[in-house]
């Protein structure tokens, strides 16, 4: 009490000045309709800003969750596309079985959020945040909305390692869309956004601008996704095969969110593999 006294004391002169400030302001408010109305817009305008400012940062908050929940369902709609299904539709030739078609189910995806990413060493990894609890096993192929990202090689429980496409070590079948020619997609290792495709014979029709696709003749991935477009096409006389240069359509640089492809088929084909080529015996 006796510290509020003196400090009252030693200020009273600018409390009575802000004091006289502020009565008149208000003497000034009651009797003025301009001032009323001057200070009622600049009331609603601040007013307005404020809450406009929060509904952004509330926003902001909230678009973790509303991507989240539109890659989900974006994993559940590339499920129900023709190339994530098996037809099991026996062609007799007959008019009648034209319609009597049943597709069963060949491949899901898990939504991911890529966490750590890498574009500059030989073999690049990339980190997801999804791992065994959500069904994600090695040898899985991982998506993005754009073209195929890699190969899941290592998986904890809440984690998973990816191969990128951008390693020396990965391999992938690939084809043009506008026709059935093959070859092998690999990373020569010097830009983030080109691969070679190799195996490509000398004779099939291949120019610049091509689209390029999976084949579908890897466990990894469902025919027809998108891997990039062919950027440079070079025949050299002694080889029977082309080097075709393609423009990876996936920006490994901006990585956001990915799907893990789930072959639902994988087993079964891997029981022909082992039958065709059984382990050897040591």
């Amino acid at each position: 009490m006796y510290n509020l006294f003196r400090f009252i004391v030693r200020y009273y002169l600018l409390l009575l000045f802000l004091l006289l400030e502020f009565f008149c302001f208000y003497l000034i408010y009651r009797n003025s309709r301009f001032h009323q109305a001057a200070y009622s817009n600049t009331g609603n305008a601040l007013s307005g800003r404020v809450y406009s400012t929060s509904q952004n940062v509330a926003s902001y908050f909230y678009l973790r969750s509303i991507s989240d929940s539109l890659v989900k369902e974006n994993a559940s709609l590339r499920a129900r596309l023709q190339e994530s299904l098996y037809d099991t539709r026996v062609d007799t030739g007959s008019v009648s079985d034209s319609s009597a078609r049943r597709y069963v189910q060949s491949y899901s995806y898990i939504a991911a959020k890529v966490i750590r990413n890498s574009i500059v060493e030989p073999t690049n990894i990339l980190y997801l945040d999804k791992g065994s609890a959500q069904g994600i096993t090695k040898q899985m192929g991982v998506i993005s909305p754009t073209g195929i990202v890699g190969q899941v090689v290592n998986v904890t429980e809440h984690y998973s390692a990816v191969m990128s496409v951008l390693s020396k070590d990965f391999k992938v079948s690939a084809r043009f869309k506008k026709n059935d020619y093959f070859g092998y997609l690999r990373w020569d290792g010097i830009f983030p956004d080109e691969a070679i495709l190799e195996d490509v014979p000398k004779h099939a029709p291949v120019k610049v601008g091509d689209t390029v696709v999976t084949s579908g003749y890897s466990q990894l991935f469902p025919r027809n996704v998108m891997i990039g477009v062919v950027k440079k096409v070079h025949a050299e006389p002694e080889k029977g095969f082309l080097d075709v240069s393609v423009r990876l359509t996936s920006d490994f640089g901006n990585l956001n969110y990915v799907y893990v492809v789930n072959n639902i088929r994988k087993e079964e084909m891997q029981q022909l593999d082992s039958v065709i080529n059984p382990p050897k015996a040591h």
